[in-house]
């Protein structure tokens, strides 16, 4: 019998009581608050049948998310790492039944653009008992707005790990046997007894993977939203977590902010998805705390993660695999093909890295990794055919930041690449040719850009150029911009 996601939330929900459910600010909300606030979202969205989140990383995000799950709602994650007027062109562009936002990101441009399109505005609020979690600032209007589709239960904005970043229906049933998978990380372990410190972004699909198997299966959430190394260090040391999850760029923050040893004594593992550490700094890391870092990789188009370390392999092989995401995950099948014939090739050598997953069906996956997997199954990662930039885990398309840049009067072209910071791996810079006569300044670029794209997007430096560096075929050279930033 096929596993009902929603049930497991809905039954978890009304059976937690006062039992602590959600910590957020040095505050535990029990589930008996989830309950409240998931009934206020509830009635304050009617009979929405697919709905909005501008989605942050608090209880009262955490209560809709919820809701929306025990009423087999379809949510439509919107990222709230952007500016109103972006929220607002979002609003437009999906035209939902309903629209749910923190009170703060209610401003004037997204009331517009609600009340424009006639999305119903739903404003939410951490109220002390949960019952005031969700106020109906506007009705809905006349639309036309969007038909709903029952059999999605998510639409996820990718981070481009196979692709330019575009919207991803999620199924309820892939939704709900990913979830129904995660049960194997409580199997035998006292897991489900430690709490799970959520540092991800609760719009993607990692925050989704972190957040919905604690609801179903009961396990305490704590929140931090916005990461810190010594603020997170903290977290672990007075919650004792079994396992921990966070991006590559982290790994490097809490040995650079010298996080004590002592306070992740509690830690068996770490594990890093979005990106590679860096293989001296994961040495270091191991060496200094004595707790493995375990990859493993996936993608929005997966619904998670498709290869991954169990701490059983890593014992075995951690040291002679160095560098490696992980084998297959469970019900997961990987292989490497030719990147121009699509023809598998043999264990070693580099192509194509595809994926068939059985909570998306039987057909393969081709992503715009570069892979190969060795004799003993290991997936090594060898950089993007589509020339992304992982700035943190979060994933770049230069072009996106490009025609962003050329959208202002005085741009005539503008080109973007990725540069090594040793921080978050990569970062994105630009080389802009003005139009001839034109003057603006790098910051004026910056705040331009920063008002059309989401805040990772935005370039950490811009310079303009008399002309950009081209080869005989008049194409901008890459490499040749990247040598402006040397």
């Amino acid at each position: 019998m096929a596993f009902d996601v929603s049930e497991a939330v809905r039954q978890r929900i009304a059976q937690g009581g006062d039992k602590d459910a959600v910590a957020f600010d040095g505050r535990w909300r029990s589930w008996r608050w989830l309950e409240a606030a998931a009934t206020a979202v509830d009635h304050a969205v009617g009979d929405a049948a697919a709905v909005g989140l501008i989605a942050r990383t608090r209880p009262q995000h955490v209560a809709a998310f919820a809701a929306g799950i025990a009423a087999h709602r379809t949510t439509v994650m919107i990222y709230a790492a952007q500016s109103p007027p972006k929220m607002a062109e979002d609003i437009r562009r999906l035209r939902l039944e309903a629209v749910i936002a923190d009170a703060e990101d209610w401003t004037p441009d997204t009331r517009a653009a609600a009340n424009e399109v006639g999305s119903a505005a739903i404003a939410l609020e951490d109220s002390a008992d949960g019952s005031a979690v969700a106020r109906l600032l506007a009705p809905r209007g006349d639309g036309p707005l969007r038909a709903a589709t029952p059999d999605i239960a998510f639409e996820l904005l990718s981070s481009g790990t196979t692709g330019p970043p575009k919207r991803v229906p999620l199924r309820w049933a892939t939704f709900a046997s990913a979830v129904d998978d995660a049960k194997g990380v409580y199997a035998g372990s006292t897991a489900i007894e430690s709490p799970q410190l959520m540092t991800n972004p609760l719009g993607n699909v990692s925050g989704i993977s972190y957040l919905a198997p604690p609801l179903a299966y009961g396990q305490r959430i704590v929140l931090l939203e916005k990461f810190d190394p010594l603020k997170w260090g903290e977290l672990v040391r007075i919650h004792r977590p079994y396992r921990a999850g966070l991006p590559p760029a982290a790994i490097r923050m809490v040995l650079d902010a010298g996080v004590p040893k002592e306070d992740l004594a509690c830690l068996a593992l770490i594990g890093v998805g979005g990106g590679k550490v860096d293989a001296e700094v994961h040495e270091r890391f191991e060496d200094h705390y004595g707790i493995p870092v375990l990859h493993a990789f996936g993608a929005t188009e997966f619904a998670g993660v498709v290869a991954n370390w169990t701490p059983d392999a890593y014992r075995q092989w951690g040291k002679a695999k160095r560098g490696s995401a992980g084998r297959a995950s469970a019900n997961v099948a990987l292989r490497v093909v030719d990147p121009e014939t699509f023809v598998p090739l043999p264990p070693g050598e580099i192509g194509l890295l595809e994926a068939q997953a059985a909570r998306i069906g039987p057909d393969w996956v081709r992503t715009t990794d570069l892979a190969s997997i060795d004799a003993d199954g290991f997936l090594f990662l060898h950089g993007r055919t589509d020339g992304a930039i992982n700035r943190g885990g979060f994933k770049i398309v230069p072009e996106t930041v490009a025609e962003a840049l050329r959208a202002h009067p005085a741009v005539a072209d503008a080109a973007v690449v990725g540069i090594t910071d040793t921080r978050l791996g990569e970062v994105p810079v630009a080389a802009v040719e003005l139009a001839p006569g034109q003057i603006v300044t790098p910051d004026a670029l910056r705040d331009w850009v920063r008002e059309r794209l989401v805040a990772y997007q935005v370039p950490t430096q811009i310079r303009i150029v008399p002309a950009l560096p081209r080869n005989a075929s008049l194409k901008v050279s890459a490499p040749d911009v990247k040598a402006l930033f040397a």
